[in-house]
């Protein structure tokens, strides 16, 4: 489970003790012989081991979003609509349910699909307010920011002569910082008396394996850490430009240049766009702090702006949007 998911738990009863505080519920024993341990939780260090469990999303894929009608290809990308699919039709829910149950039986961390999605509702009249336009994966990934996305594209088939239902289906294991898939399952003509069921119990026979592959990847990424797009651009109208010497002696390019070579794991980083208003990366940046808490693209993002603020003196801004798509904005000195 990640830290911030055991905050939220540790704050939801906090929150529930709180307000007996004084009730006859709290006179009558409910609080009576449980230890506080906040305090002591608070100021100990996290277990890496529990943090490193990766986090689960299961979503459709968009073959059978459009199946369902709830996926339309615009000039723009895809629009998805998760919530218009989970109510198309009662098994779709009932299949993404059992494909989590299975995995949280083994002990995954789960972020629920139907959950994010009533997060998400509560929040976008700010979203509008703002003028946001994101997309419904972009904004389920930033709301949940799952490790792994499991992504499961399925088809029904009946057969007229005996009036029997097989299910084809293909589960692809995807890093939602890179959207690389790394391993794939799949089962054709599965038969049951209902398709979660079928699910249920392929799956099942599957786990041993899927496990493998999950903690082989994320083992990877700890060890090599996460891939992230980093860049950097300068804003119309600013009066220095990226190949520009900073007060450090450098030019700017150089000096970031020179930060990525200390601050990415192993000094892993490749250079994509060289000019003088951009600069553009891929970066494999820490994916756990010291302490053994979850380490967001965002947070090195602001620390790498912070730095150029303080070392360089220019103004700069973050607009980091997603898991793994850091952007920062020069804006002068």
């Amino acid at each position: 489970m990640k830290f911030k998911s055991l905050i939220c738990i540790g704050l939801t009863f906090a929150g529930i003790f709180a307000s007996c505080g004084n009730s006859k519920s709290a006179k009558d024993g409910l609080t009576t012989g449980l230890e506080d341990n906040s305090e002591e939780y608070a100021n100990s260090e996290v277990n890496a081991i529990e943090q490193a469990k990766p986090e689960i999303m299961v979503l459709p894929s968009d073959g059978v979003l459009q199946r369902f009608g709830a996926a339309n290809q615009t000039p723009d990308g895809v629009v998805r609509d998760y919530q218009k699919y989970l109510l198309a039709d009662k098994n779709n829910k009932a299949i993404i349910s059992a494909i989590q149950e299975q995995f949280v039986a083994n002990n995954y961390p789960l972020n629920d699909l139907e959950q994010t999605l009533k997060q998400l509702a509560t929040q976008s009249a700010t979203d509008e307010a703002d003028g946001l336009a994101k997309d419904a994966k972009t904004l389920l990934m930033e709301t949940a920011t799952p490790d792994i996305i499991v992504e499961v594209d399925y088809k029904t088939n009946f057969d007229r002569k005996t009036y029997n239902s097989t299910l084809n289906y293909v589960i692809s294991f995807i890093d939602p910082y890179t959207n690389k898939v790394f391993a794939t399952k799949s089962a054709e003509n599965v038969d049951g008396d209902s398709f979660a069921n079928a699910f249920k119990t392929s799956l099942s026979e599957n786990m041993k394996g899927i496990n493998k592959d999950l903690r082989n990847y994320f083992s990877g990424i700890l060890t090599k850490g996460r891939e992230i797009s980093l860049r950097i651009t300068v804003e119309n109208g600013s009066n220095v430009n990226l190949q520009d010497e900073s007060i450090e002696g450098d030019t700017y390019t150089d000096w970031i240049e020179d930060y990525l070579d200390t601050h990415a794991v192993k000094g892993s980083f490749k250079l994509k766009v060289n000019t003088k208003n951009e600069l553009s990366f891929s970066v494999r940046i820490p994916t756990l702090n010291a302490d053994g808490t979850q380490y967001s693209g965002y947070q090195w993002g602001r620390q790498l702006a912070k730095a150029m603020r303080k070392q360089l003196g220019v103004k700069v801004s973050n607009h980091t949007q997603g898991l793994a798509n850091i952007h920062l904005v020069i804006s002068g000195m």
